[in-house]
């Protein structure tokens, strides 16, 4: 497997989940007060956003790599 095809199977594998799922949400604690046996923590929440836009590009680039392998002398 040369490195065209694998860098456009990961492209479209990628940029296919990209478009799934728009984004990735995550949940994290944050303490705010630690007194002796008082403990107050705050949920904050992270949100990677992946643009359609991109997505699709990636998949785009990712299509081209995989027919520019198979066309390629070997």
């Amino acid at each position: 497997m040369n490195w065209k095809l694998a860098v456009g199977i990961v492209l479209i594998v990628l940029g296919g989940a990209a478009l799934a799922f728009n984004g990735v949400t995550w949940y994290s604690r944050k303490p705010i007060i630690r007194i002796a046996t008082v403990h107050m923590d705050v949920t904050v929440k992270h949100k990677l956003f992946a643009e359609p836009m991109v997505a699709g590009l990636a998949v785009a680039a990712g299509i081209v790599l995989v027919v520019l392998s198979r066309k390629s002398p070997r």
